[in-house]
């Protein structure tokens, strides 16, 4: 009996490091995997949102879509007249456009004009003027520079330079049976048939930078404007004028869009380009 007794405890001290240790590398794994996290997704835009919305952050969402404010039309006419702006090269227009984009990034770096309709509560319920404005300043700027680099021709390198070659050499129908044959979307192949045509249309276009620097000049009075709101002390007695104004901006805005026959010409491009999105550069 006691040997029997003996024996077990020599088991009991062979097998229980096993034991010990199995359960050690459980608990190892434990730890690795709750302390493992994917990299942070890097913030590309000034606006946050959580990924998961509540019912009151939907109802709150609605309310603030729902919200108008007057246009201030004297305003309005102020910020279509442009200031002279004399533009006679490359050169002169980057450096225009680029101050624009400097200014920009300025604001959103202090958080955008979101941030300063969402810092005050009474400016709040409106703040989703300041993400269109956020939005559209970025669609204005980037317009403009990509007309700076653009204007003497579309400037195409890498894979756009590289289609537009295929293009040529293949022919159409050729361009279209290469791609097929190696699986590609019939969809995507269209669209960038559809580019190549319209890049070799443009090689030769020509818009004068005088043109452009007339909206370029429109454009300084806008961005301005941006700026100024996004530094702008809001209290009871200057939030109607702060409302008013973010309003008119925006509706000048999205106006030009549809009015500056230079804007027209870049929102053109930028549809048919595939892979050159104006508006998600920042």
């Amino acid at each position: 009996m006691k040997a029997i007794h003996c024996l077990g405890w020599m088991v009991f001290l062979l097998i229980g490091p096993l034991v010990s240790g199995c359960n050690g590398g459980d608990g190892e794994d434990v730890v690795e995997k709750s302390s493992f996290q994917m990299p942070v997704k890097e913030n590309t835009w000034v606006r946050k949102e959580t990924v998961r919305k509540t019912k009151d952050d939907l109802f709150t969402s609605a309310s603030k879509k729902s919200v108008d404010v007057p246009i201030d039309s004297a305003l309005a006419g102020k910020l279509k007249k442009a200031s002279s702006l004399s533009i006679n090269t490359q050169q002169e227009c980057l450096q225009q456009a680029t101050a624009l984009d400097k200014k920009r990034t300025a604001v959103q770096k202090r958080g955008g004009l979101w941030h300063a309709y969402e810092r005050v509560a009474t400016a709040k319920p409106y703040s989703d003027y300041g993400m269109q404005l956020d939005s559209q300043t970025n669609r204005l700027v980037f317009s403009l520079k990509y007309l700076c680099q653009n204007a003497q021709g579309r400037q195409l390198t890498g894979w756009g330079a590289e289609m537009v070659r295929m293009f040529k050499s293949m022919g159409k129908e050729n361009f279209r049976t290469h791609f097929m044959d190696l699986g590609e979307a019939p969809a995507d192949v269209d669209n960038w048939a559809r580019f190549a045509e319209f890049a070799i249309q443009g090689k030769n276009r020509k818009i004068p930078y005088a043109k452009i620097g007339e909206s370029l000049a429109r454009a300084q009075g806008l961005v301005n404007l941006y700026d100024d709101l996004s530094q702008r002390k809001i209290d009871d007695a200057t939030l109607q004028a702060f409302l008013t104004e973010g309003a008119t901006l925006l509706s000048v805005i999205n106006e030009s869009f549809k009015s500056d026959p230079q804007l027209i010409l870049a929102l053109q491009d930028e549809k048919i380009l595939p892979f050159d999105d104006i508006e998600g550069e920042m």
